[in-house]
């Protein structure tokens, strides 16, 4: 239910429906027109924006054959064009949806007789998700960062303020000094994350001149480019705010004031995550986007919690208060974790059978296999002994960390169809 997918197209296509390349064995021949149409019409199952000219035409004779720009109408992208000429015309075109993903496709058509494809029939035969190899590989770098820098920068705050704030636990400044640079270090895997991010949508919607300007330019006046605005500024305003903070070691009357923001900066950062991925779209468009930040924030939670114990337990003055008020918050982000996802898999899975029959059920399969072994070692820590426990976090890790890249493919993968 997520992505811009092609509902119909004029002249038609089954290819097109499909999101097939030209010329698949796999679709019905290409339509032969008596005579060339005077536009070509493509039909979106949502509103999108054409990106770098939106939509091309490459006649019989390797010309292009469109008369002026694209224009959308609603959920449609149409151009005018000369196809008078008898042979095949192959059409591409690159949108953003509104729920800011990407995508492209290609068809054909022929007039009065077909002719060989011109060479780039097959620019998205390779095309996972109706966007290119390389920009699908982008776009799963950046929301990782982009991931990470919500759990180290906001979930090690949460972590500061619930179970690292008393005195009892963490009496050195120097605790309290790691756990600010890790709030640091989150904040610029979010800035990096969001430039990257651009240019991933840049490459995800392919074509030789995915770096030119206007293509970035199109790519930033979409709904995309709003939200990548939000996020950078949601970054910014941490790093502001971050200098608010009393010195390590210190108490200030106003640091719960300004901690409440700054966690309220990160549940707004998770909601805006909500409202540009799959969540947007789908059977449960009232708890969708809900649900999803609950699950953004409550990985932050969980990831934060733990990057932190790690960093602060040889420092920790009361190793047992710690453990108990750090397990408290864990528990509760795992809770949030398995509800919130569970009401996701419910809007976008169709059948069990779709998490071994497609690519986003796949994708979502080893993510429940990585998430219970990283529970399994959780569990484990809590047999061992208190010295021992850092070695089973520093396992834990990088199975979370697996978790999040693996979340990050989701949300560039095409739900299956519900």
């Amino acid at each position: 239910m997520a992505h811009a997918i092609v509902v119909r197209t004029e002249p038609p296509s089954v290819c097109a429906a499909q999101q097939r390349p030209p010329g698949d064995v796999a679709c019905a021949p290409d339509p032969v027109l008596p005579v060339g149409p005077a536009t070509v019409r493509i039909v979106f199952s949502e509103p999108v924006t054409p990106i770098g000219g939106g939509v091309q035409v490459i006649g019989p004779s390797g010309r292009r054959v469109e008369r002026g720009v694209s224009r959308v109408e609603g959920g449609t992208l149409v151009v005018d064009v000369d196809a008078s000429a008898p042979g095949t015309y192959l059409v591409t075109w690159r949108v953003v949806a509104d729920d800011t993903h990407p995508a492209r496709g290609s068809f054909a058509f022929s007039v009065r007789a077909p002719s060989p494809l011109p060479a780039a029939a097959d620019a998205t035969a390779g095309d996972l998700a109706a966007i290119s190899p390389l920009g699908l590989a982008l776009q799963v770098l950046a929301r990782w960062l982009h991931f990470l820098g919500e759990a180290l920068g906001f979930g090690t705050l949460a972590f500061r303020w619930l179970v690292a704030r008393p005195r009892d636990v963490l009496a050195e400044p120097a605790a309290d000094l790691r756990l600010r640079r890790l709030i640091g270090l989150g904040v610029a895997l979010l800035l990096v994350a969001e430039p990257l991010a651009l240019f991933a949508q840049a490459a995800a919607l392919g074509g030789q001149d995915w770096l030119d300007q206007q293509v970035l330019a199109d790519a930033l006046g979409s709904s995309f480019g709003r939200a990548l605005g939000l996020r950078l500024g949601a970054a910014l305003l941490l790093w502001l705010l971050l200098g608010a903070l009393p010195p390590p070691g210190a108490l200030a009357p106003g640091e719960a004031r300004v901690t409440a923001v700054l966690l309220g900066l990160g549940a707004g950062l998770a909601a805006s995550d909500g409202l540009t991925a799959h969540a947007a779209s789908g059977r449960l468009t009232a708890l969708g986007p809900a649900a999803n930040a609950l699950h953004v924030a409550a990985m932050a939670g969980w990831l934060g919690c733990v990057v932190a114990l790690t960093r602060v337990w040889p420092l920790a003055t009361s190793r047992a208060a710690l453990l108990h008020r750090a397990a408290r918050l864990a528990v509760a982000c795992v809770a949030a974790l398995v509800t919130s996802g569970g009401l996701m898999a419910l809007q976008h899975l169709g059948a069990p059978s779709d998490l071994v029959a497609t690519p986003y059920g796949g994708a979502l399969s080893i993510k429940l296999g990585l998430l219970a072994l990283a529970l399994s070692l959780g569990l484990r820590a809590t047999r061992v002994v208190p010295e021992r426990r850092p070695r089973w976090w520093l396992a834990e890790l990088p199975l979370l960390s697996a978790i999040v890249a693996c979340a990050a493919l989701l949300v560039s993968l095409v739900p299956p169809p519900t």
